[in-house]
């Protein structure tokens, strides 16, 4: 049954730093137009050193979108040092241990109960998000969209991961995700070594949480590769085959982005001048609307292999394309992760 938006309440956390908060500022107000006619919308945003002046620069911003739109900002200092010595098996740039900081969530706010959002701050959102409020979690504490990881790199994990989820988008359940200490889970993985991989964090809750992540929509978590490629040639590229098994699903979700994740390099972030992403128009019309609009978009510097796979996927016959991005992804893979884990 569908809910009526008017009676919905979303909790929504970002987690940010000061350099972010721009970013963080324009999809914060996509996420607020979009779901104009929730009843309430509150925001918590777990702040890495972010500044009064930019704090109250998102609190009036926030406020602007009418009565029920609130903000918080939790700091996630505390916490963090009081697991900062099992945190330390993370062989990760010393001081980044704050991108944990979402995995602590439900023990950063315990009094608050029901569905919370989390959303990275590179991301746009394009529609309601009260459907997340009522879909089915088949009794798994968290809900994540599948990655386009290659194959490759799933294959250097010291388990098998059918599916392997991106932590851009996680819809938690609170209440259970304490009762089935989903927290206790993932701080055993730091133990086991699983926030050592090259994408500590999502690697991290891949591994934990492998039983307790049910699968959302794409559109969900929309990211950047799914713009570029249809289901057929995701599969064929990435050597993922649930991109084929769901075929439908996925041509219905690019048709119905609720949340674009500007992810990766296959397509230029849409905060840059010369960015090829479709939905730079769309960004460009929250940020030259935001607090943030005198400050001049800068240029981006493409690297030549993302050039190489943009003007594969888009240029040459879908078939051509795909092989020829599939061969790039082996390169890519074998040149960066070929060795990652022998020595472990």
């Amino acid at each position: 049954m569908d809910l009526d938006s008017s009676s919905v309440s979303l909790q929504v956390a970002y987690a940010s730093d000061e350099n972010y908060v721009p970013v963080m500022g324009v999809s914060l107000m996509s996420l607020l137009d979009k779901n104009r006619d929730a009843g309430a919308v509150h925001i918590y945003i777990l702040d890495d050193s972010i500044s009064g002046a930019s704090k109250e620069t998102l609190a009036t911003l926030t406020a602007s979108y009418g009565a029920g739109r609130e903000i918080s900002f939790i700091s996630a200092e505390a916490l963090l040092n009081q697991v900062s010595g099992q945190l330390q098996g993370y062989t990760c740039t010393p001081g980044c241990t704050g991108i944990f900081s979402r995995i602590f969530i439900p023990d950063l706010l315990p009094d608050l109960h029901g569905r919370l959002l989390y959303i990275d701050c590179d991301t746009l959102v394009g529609a309601s998000l009260a459907p997340l409020l009522s879909v089915d979690l088949q009794g798994k504490c968290a809900g994540m969209v599948q990655d386009c990881i290659s194959r490759e790199y799933l294959d250097i994990h010291p388990m098998s991961l059918e599916h392997y989820h991106n932590s851009g988008f996680m819809l938690m359940d609170l209440d259970g995700w304490r009762q089935k200490d989903a927290g206790g889970l993932l701080l055993k993985g730091v133990a086991a070594g699983y926030g050592a991989y090259p994408l500590p964090d999502q690697d991290l809750i891949n591994m934990s949480l492998r039983d307790e992540i049910a699968e959302l929509d794409f559109r969900y978590n929309f990211q950047s590769p799914f713009f570029l490629f249809d289901a057929g040639q995701l599969a064929a590229v990435y050597r993922q085959d649930c991109f084929r098994q769901r075929r439908k699903e996925f041509a219905e979700a690019k048709r119905n982005v609720a949340i674009a994740h500007f992810s990766g390099n296959s397509l230029i972030r849409p905060w840059y001048a010369n960015s090829n992403h479709p939905w730079k128009a769309r960004y460009d019309s929250y940020y030259y609307a935001s607090p943030w609009k005198d400050r001049t978009q800068k240029n981006y510097v493409w690297e030549k292999h993302y050039k190489l796979q943009h003007f594969l996927a888009g240029r040459l016959p879908k078939a051509v394309g795909a092989a020829g991005c599939s061969l790039m992804q082996r390169v890519f893979m074998y040149k960066f992760y070929h060795n990652w884990g022998k020595d472990k």
